[in-house]
């Protein structure tokens, strides 16, 4: 079988590290990227002068390996700045034992770094952003927006519940707790995920559109007649406009 098949056992992790998890005032983006390099770095036995391949993703640097090879004073061979969002580091992953087992590189450093929470602000649009004509007008914000609106989706095509999506974060919280470095231990019932707590007395709720209204969503944020009786009706039209 080829594909990426051929790359089982070629590659290996060999230093994984975090930093200022959670909370980090005082500290810019930069600088909390490169505490963790240095730390995944210093657990493999390397240092930055080993480093011949970056790749950097990043919600403040429009070129991010350009950003980030600079601040660490690495002059990469190879270098790849994918962003698809929250798993890009995940994804690059893949190019990085992709770039390896080819000898584009020797060493391929992951890195990733933001101060969002305690900088710019819980809710962030990355710099450079294009103007998303039918995400702007209602004021949607990342990255809680696209979450917001893939679970709708999910909820909507699938059929999937509240009761389904709040047992994934009392699972989350399971794991976290476990984790000295997680931002949240404190242990989280099935109850109160299903509320979805945010400030107070205020709580967010979530359910499935019908299809009825789906549809006449749609069709106002398109300005089309969307008339279709199904969903996969309703995503033939939305794609014909």
């Amino acid at each position: 079988m080829s594909g990426t098949w051929d790359l089982r056992g070629k590659t290996a992790i060999v230093g994984a590290a975090t930093a200022h998890l959670g909370e980090a005032p005082g500290y810019s983006h930069l600088e909390i990227m490169a505490d963790a390099a240095r730390g995944a770095l210093a657990d493999a036995g390397l240092t930055l002068a080993d480093v011949d391949g970056l790749f950097a993703v990043s919600m403040h640097s429009v070129f991010p390996v350009l950003s980030f090879g600079e601040y660490l004073g690495i002059q990469p061979k190879f270098s790849d700045g994918t962003i698809v969002g929250g798993s890009s580091a995940v994804y690059q992953m893949l190019h990085a034992a992709m770039a390896l087992h080819h000898g584009l590189c020797d060493v391929a450093l992951i890195v990733y770094g933001s101060n969002q929470r305690t900088a710019s602000g819980k809710l962030h649009s990355p710099s450079g952003a294009e103007n998303l004509p039918y995400e702007k007008p209602y004021g949607l914000r990342a990255p809680i927006a696209g979450y917001a609106m893939s679970a709708a989706r999910h909820m909507f095509k699938y059929g999937t519940t509240r009761e389904q999506l709040a047992e994934v974060a009392v699972a989350a919280r399971m794991w976290a707790a476990m984790n000295e470095e997680a931002f949240d231990r404190a242990p989280l019932t099935f109850s109160a995920s299903l509320e979805g707590v945010l400030d107070g007395n205020v709580s967010a709720t979530m359910q499935s559109p019908t299809l009825s209204e789906f549809r006449e969503a749609m069709a106002g944020i398109l300005d089309a007649n969307i008339i279709g009786n199904t969903p996969a009706n309703i995503a033939y039209e939305m794609s014909e406009v």
